[in-house]
């Protein structure tokens, strides 16, 4: 075997080598995307489910605020209201410390009725001389202003009773609408709280998607490149095994040659001494040595 035969065997051997290699090495790194490329399809799928909650999320906090502006805008209607009664019931109880300092007694409305109907009674049916009928009249007059003042004290103090009863029920429901609007409050700041919390892992998971996107693209550098190695050195691989077939053909055909020239030498010598020559002589002396 030659020199060279044993060189190109050798790096035969070396590429054959490398191959096995480079190979394994691919493999790694299509295994490495495949998995690379699940566990981004994972977070994908992290990524879309997050972005649903936080548009539910969203939802839910716009709809509680909502909530909370009709209440707010409840509880300032309701306290406007209560700055109304408040005078309302100052004027009521203005009206009846009037009337009290001018009656200056509790009056009985039953009795000053009876007492005007009395008077009444006696200009119709008793024969009165002028002065007293006039006396009379001016009386009945009298206790009619009392009366009327009695009755609008009366219904002073009713209506200063409803006023009271209305800032009783307006002061209870402004504490229930405060009370809706802390607990709202309460689940509106929780709910900000949900979505800064979402956002923080949304922006995580888009963090980590891009590192295996870039991780990804390494691989896919090395397997180009790899490849284009496995190419370069496949397409060596075949030129050794061309030229080491070509070096043993040329051996054979060298040995061919060697072995027809000593037979063409024997047949020309058989010739030489009269010897009858065979058909494989006569294909020694004639034949081709290509």
């Amino acid at each position: 075997m030659s020199d060279d035969e044993n060189k190109i065997i050798n790096e035969i051997s070396e590429v054959r080598e490398q191959l096995k290699k480079l190979k394994n090495e691919k493999n790694i790194i299509v295994n490495s995307i495949k998995e690379l490329k699940r566990r981004k399809s994972e977070l994908i799928e992290k990524l879309r489910k997050l972005k649903d909650q936080l548009s539910r999320i969203r939802k839910e906090l716009d709809e509680l605020k909502t909530k909370r502006s009709i209440l707010i805008e409840e509880r300032r209607n309701l306290i406007r209201r209560v700055k109304d009664v408040k005078n309302l019931l100052l004027q009521e109880r203005e009206v009846i410390e009037k009337v009290k300092s001018e009656l200056g007694r509790n009056v009985s409305i039953s009795k000053l009725r009876s007492r005007i109907e009395q008077l009444e009674w006696r200009i119709i049916t008793e024969s009165l001389p002028l002065e007293v009928e006039n006396r009379l009249v001016k009386e009945i007059m009298k206790l009619e202003g009392i009366l009327e003042k009695a009755m609008e004290s009366i219904k002073a103090r009713e209506k200063y009773q409803e006023l009271r009863a209305e800032m009783k029920s307006l002061r209870v429901r402004i504490n229930d609408v405060s009370k809706d609007i802390d607990e709202l409050n309460n689940k509106i700041s929780n709910l900000r709280e949900s979505i800064g919390y979402v956002k923080n892992e949304l922006s995580q998971v888009k963090q980590e998607i891009s590192e295996i996107q870039n991780k990804i693209q390494d691989n896919v550098n090395r397997l180009v490149d790899v490849t284009e190695k496995i190419g370069r050195l496949s397409t060596r691989y075949r030129e050794l095994q061309e030229s080491l077939r070509n070096i043993k053909l040329s051996r054979q055909k060298e040995l061919e040659r060697t072995i027809l020239e000593e037979k063409r030498k024997k047949a020309l010598e058989k010739l030489s001494r009269g010897k009858r020559l065979t058909l494989e002589d006569l294909k020694a002396l004639y034949g081709s040595s290509e």
